[in-house]
């Protein structure tokens, strides 16, 4: 099983001669990169990539995007989103709120989606009386022109610290790299019970089924609109919520994904 990884030429080839078979799984476009690098890192990743790709026989990706590429190398594919286990999250009771509360959860290295949209979560402020913005990370943002309520990441804190917020969002540019990424907050929201928003990108427009379980808007104007419905529906955030539950726990949880890979293994 090799994961994520990408393999010089000749570790690929040795790699290839001891291996009866080789799995590769892959959950983030690690044949591009995520910030400027020069041509030579590029063409470093490229060979890489084209390498490790020579020498797998079963590919096993997060979503679509990754799996066209390797499928373009002609290689069997196999596509298993990304998975929780319901039972570490606590369900989202609803109730009508005066301070509705967006939730976003990251890293660092993410914040900068987050940033982008904010001038449009600050247009909903002024629209939504009382909302919030709870930021679950490792840094926050400062300066807003909104309430914004700090909880430091922690791997045993974070599925309680989702059910402080009212509204998941997943703010994401379209890029090589971004379309790679295989949502995995959004089924992080999604267990908690909470409705979700969400950029239509990559695995995003895979995972929210709009008007089910959330929204997928594709303009500010579209994401102060979807803010607005759900701070102001209990009803609505509800019956997302309970939705976006049902479909982790039929579909993005553990044993789904532990079945499927007992069979291709098998």
């Amino acid at each position: 099983m090799l994961q994520r990884k990408l393999l010089d030429p000749s570790d690929a080839r040795l790699l290839r001669r001891f291996a009866r078979k080789i799995f590769y799984d892959i959950d983030d476009a690690v044949m591009y990169h995520n910030r400027p690098v020069s041509w030579l890192s590029r063409w470093r990743t490229s060979r890489r990539f084209r390498a490790t790709t020579r020498v797998i026989d079963h590919v096993v990706a997060g979503n679509e995007y990754l799996a066209d590429l390797f499928r373009r190398e002609g290689r069997a594919v196999t596509v298993l989103p990304t998975v929780v286990d319901p039972a570490r999250y606590r369900v989202k009771m609803h109730a009508p709120t005066a301070t509705p509360r967006l939730v976003w959860i990251g890293s660092r290295s993410t914040l900068p989606y987050l940033r982008q949209v904010l001038p449009t979560i600050e247009r909903a402020a002024s629209e939504v009386p009382g909302l919030r913005l709870i930021t679950i990370a490792d840094e926050t943002i400062a300066g807003a022109a909104l309430p914004v309520d700090h909880i430091p990441w922690s791997a045993d804190g974070e599925a309680d610290a989702l059910c402080e917020g009212d509204i998941g969002i997943a703010p994401t540019p379209t890029d090589r790299w971004t379309l790679g990424k295989c949502g995995f907050k959004i089924v992080q929201y999604m267990a908690a019970g909470l409705p979700v928003i969400a950029s239509p990108v990559g695995a995003n427009a895979e995972l929210v089924r709009a008007g089910e379980t959330g929204f997928l808007p594709d303009t500010p104007a579209d994401w102060i609109a979807a803010i607005a419905t759900l701070a102001r529906d209990t009803e609505m955030r509800t019956k997302m919520g309970r939705d976006g539950r049902e479909s982790v726990e039929r579909r993005y949880c553990l044993t789904h994904v532990a079945d499927e890979w007992a069979k291709l293994l098998a």
